[in-house]
């Protein structure tokens, strides 16, 4: 009976830990025409914080995000939404109804390649006092100036509340910016990158899906030395207020690009 209480008393202490779950779409067979998604997905328990993979050979297929309209007659969005790299990983930041397709011909009106998702919330277990959730927010960097040079992008992030799951999304020209993700050391010398690890869509969007801070820069020319092109934020947890038995949310690190 005094170990039944000891068992009780830990599992209130300790927290619940739930991880995170990677789907590559398709499993063995990739993104690839001629394939039942559908069938796939169907029995797969998606959780807010899994992450979709879609692997197929680059320049074959793409990958969009589209609503259900889109969905059901195939509308291909702008090029420049679409992911590219051959492993696209997308993290399932939200809850509700997810679709994608190829944009690639007429892969996803012939050749079936469009994929349904429901993505379930991966709640607590209910507690006497339940804490609100922050909804995500989108961040538009430098509002209506965009990302573009000389502006004062420091000025801009002062005093905004970057959490866990909102996004940043930077727009630009094509071809006359780009974005890269860099470190702190980076961050401060403008040292660029390797060219394959640039956004360059024009309109780039990354989820915050980690805490702690995150560097960025264009690595154009000398945009970020001498026009100020860089841009640190501090990204905070989005915790719940502290409860009997909290959950505590897997850190995983997402882009819309190939790392």
């Amino acid at each position: 009976m005094a170990f039944k209480h000891v068992f009780i008393i830990l599992a209130i202490i300790f927290p619940v830990m739930v991880f995170s779950t990677d789907f590559m779409v398709g499993d063995d067979k990739g993104w690839t025409i001629n394939f039942d998604y559908q069938a796939w997905a169907e029995g797969k328990d998606f959780q807010v914080g899994d992450r979709l993979v879609f692997k197929y050979p680059v320049g074959v297929h793409n990958v969009f995000k589209v609503n259900g309209t889109g969905f059901q007659s195939c509308i291909v969005p702008p090029l420049n939404e679409s992911l590219t790299s051959g492993h696209d990983t997308i993290v399932l930041a939200t809850p509700g109804r997810k679709w994608y397709i190829c944009g690639v011909g007429k892969h996803c009106a012939a050749g079936g390649m469009k994929l349904f998702i429901n993505v379930n919330t991966d709640s607590p277990a209910p507690s006497p006092v339940p804490s609100p959730v922050r909804a995500s927010k989108d961040f538009i960097v430098g509002d209506n100036k965009g990302w573009t040079i000389n502006f004062d992008y420091q000025a801009w992030a002062k005093g905004k509340d970057f959490r866990v799951g909102d996004r940043l999304v930077f727009k630009y020209p094509v071809g006359v910016h780009n974005v890269f993700k860099v470190n702190g050391t980076g961050f401060q010398s403008c040292i660029v990158p390797p060219l394959n690890e640039a956004l360059t869509s024009g309109h780039d969007t990354i989820v915050l899906a980690t805490p702690g801070r995150k560097w960025y820069i264009c690595g154009v020319g000398k945009h970020c030395a001498s026009a100020g092109m860089k841009l640190f934020i501090n990204v905070n947890t989005d915790s719940p207020t502290p409860s009997p038995a909290p959950l505590v949310p897997a850190s995983r690190k997402y882009s819309i690009w190939k790392h």
